[in-house]
């Protein structure tokens, strides 16, 4: 058989090169894949605070709403059926 040309063995070298490339951009090291988590564990601590804040403003105007207008009206409406509700 007849040895490979040297342009032969240049697309040869070529297209493996670009295999490796190709293999390194998909490895991922272990201080990578910490990092990332650590990153992820932060986001996730944010997003529950987040979440505690909303459910604790949620209940504050909730409680506020009783307060001011439904806990009134039940009052008053419990108020005019006792006493007699004239019309």
């Amino acid at each position: 058989m007849d040895d490979p040309t040297v342009w032969e063995r240049l697309r040869e070298i070529q297209a493996s090169l670009g295999r490796m490339e190709a293999a390194q951009t998909l490895y991922v090291t272990q201080e990578q894949r910490e990092s990332d988590k650590t990153i992820m564990d932060l986001k996730i601590t944010a997003l529950a605070k987040d979440q505690e804040e909303d459910r604790a403003r949620i209940d504050r105007l909730t409680r506020g709403a009783w307060t001011v207008l439904i806990g009134p009206v039940i009052v008053g409406v419990v108020l005019y059926f006792l006493l007699g509700g004239k019309s």
